[in-house]
């Protein structure tokens, strides 16, 4: 394959993408600029063709999706978000179990051994389970193969099902305000790209969108800068970030892997159902809407979860509040949540039921 035909065949996936979030839109399918062009590249993905999404278009969108988020941020909210972290902490615990609890079915269908299958169904970053289940002595592919359904998926079926539901949030978000003016617009970004730098020197996770958060919420809860992200920029965001989920569909690996393929598929959507519960008792014990809550409580990503609240106008702050601290404890410590799982007897006991229920399990 020529040069030239290569990137032809990346060029039209890219179109084909584009063309796929207008008539989504033009459709008025929720996200369409995220679900589009994921489905489209993903399609692109899984048949074996050419697709571009480098490292530097998913940053891009990041640190675009980063900065529309951070302007909805207000000192006030931000005092609403600390009065929630012992709610997030809890809420990101049982997250954990709940995923812990599938693991040991995901581990029995799949043949996988405890520690693949546990690192394969936590909520956590796809490099980070892989790299943490890996010096844990887990097997790094079927991991990264259930967090990439994990990822697609979720953001396919959460916010599709909320709106099927007619579930409606209470928060009213910025956008009635007026568009940042475009002189603001290179300080933001300028100012955005310092705090992902600053996030890059402390290690965090997903340095390119949080760093752009924090820099663009100081300059709104400061009233440097106000006014939401021009349209454009938020779709070209959402764009990005689309194309980059899609493309982590690759044919080898759902040749290589279908069986933990269709399983990561089943075991999401289960996970996906369980955590909607989590979400329904949280609402009923804190007065929270059932829309953020379920998004708060959901297995998503944080850039996804948080453009999803956005768009449907939800509390985009709370819900990135809770993925979050999900993410840097899940992140941190997940060797050590397996590890109490184990001590305290949580999945011994749950593979005590499946071995009850199916039988004894086989590894490959």
């Amino acid at each position: 394959m020529s040069r030239l035909f290569l990137w032809l065949q990346r060029g039209l996936a890219l179109a084909v993408a584009a063309a796929t979030g207008v008539a989504f839109e033009v459709a008025d399918v929720p996200l369409a600029w995220i679900l589009g062009p994921l489905i489209a590249t993903a399609l692109f993905s899984v048949s074996g063709r050419p697709v571009l999404a480098t490292t530097r278009m998913r940053r891009l969108g990041q640190l675009v999706i980063g900065a529309a988020l951070g302007l909805n941020i207000t000192g006030a909210l931000l005092a609403q978000i600390v009065l929630w972290v012992p709610v997030m902490v809890v809420i990101a615990l049982t997250a954990a179990c709940v995923t812990g609890f599938f693991s040991v079915f995901y581990a029995h269908f799949g043949r996988l051994d405890r520690n693949t299958a546990f690192f394969a169904m936590m909520p956590g970053g796809l490099s980070e389970m892989a790299n943490i289940g890996a010096a844990a002595g887990a097997r790094s592919e079927p991991i990264a193969v259930a967090q990439t359904v994990r990822l697609g998926l979720v953001v396919l079926v959460l916010p599709p099902t909320i709106i099927a539901l007619d579930i409606h949030g209470t928060f009213a978000t910025i956008v009635t305000a007026p568009s940042v003016p475009l002189p603001f617009l290179l300080p933001l970004f300028l100012a955005a790209l310092l705090g992902v730098m600053a996030m890059r020197w402390l290690g965090a996770a997903n340095p390119w969108m949080l760093g752009a958060l924090v820099a663009a919420a100081a300059l709104s809860s400061f009233d440097m800068i106000g006014g939401h992200l021009p349209h454009g920029l938020f779709i070209g965001g959402q764009y990005l970030l689309g194309v980059a989920v899609g493309a982590r569909f690759r044919r080898d690996i759902v040749l290589r892997m279908p069986r933990l393929f269709l399983l990561g598929v089943v075991f999401t959507l289960l996970v996906t159902a369980a955590l909607f519960g989590v979400a329904a008792i949280l609402s009923a014990a804190t007065g929270l809407d059932l829309a953020t809550a379920a998004l708060a409580s959901s297995a998503g990503g944080i850039a996804e979860m948080s453009v999803t609240a956005q768009v449907l106008h939800l509390n985009s702050a709370l819900i990135l509040g809770f993925h979050v601290t999900r993410a840097i404890m899940v992140n941190a410590f997940a060797k050590t949540i397996l590890d109490l799982q184990v001590r305290l007897r949580f999945l011994p006991a749950v593979e005590r039921l499946e071995v009850a229920v199916f039988g004894p399990r086989r590894e490959d």
